[in-house]
């Protein structure tokens, strides 16, 4: 169950803050269900980071965490290239496995 980040992250200039981060996932079996999703953000030019979840997965084809509280921010993200990096668990029904997956992908926060 791959995913990748959506490549625009909105930003919210007030806060400071990825409200929420996104993107596309798939799933090669039918069986698979996402199960819980961390996401976190890390932007070099300013030192900010931030880490929210997901547990509740009502869209196909799609994460979105939005799971604060509890997460956290540190430092104030401002416009411009960040890294996203997530982590999913999914467990497979068929086989009564868990699996866990994780990618990364440059973002720009607008």
């Amino acid at each position: 169950m791959p995913g990748n980040w959506d490549p625009n992250q909105n930003l919210n200039t007030n806060t400071h803050q990825v409200e929420w981060p996104m993107g596309p996932r798939t799933s090669s079996s039918s069986t698979e269900a996402p199960t819980w999703l961390e996401a976190w953000v890390v932007q070099s030019s300013t030192g900010a980071s931030q880490r929210t979840f997901q547990r509740v997965f009502g869209v196909p084809g799609r994460w979105t965490a939005d799971g604060i509280p509890p997460g956290w921010i540190n430092g104030r993200f401002q416009p411009g290239p960040a890294l996203g990096i997530a982590l999913l668990a999914s467990h497979d029904s068929a086989t009564n496995a868990d699996t866990f997956f994780w990618w990364l992908d440059v973002i720009e926060l607008s």
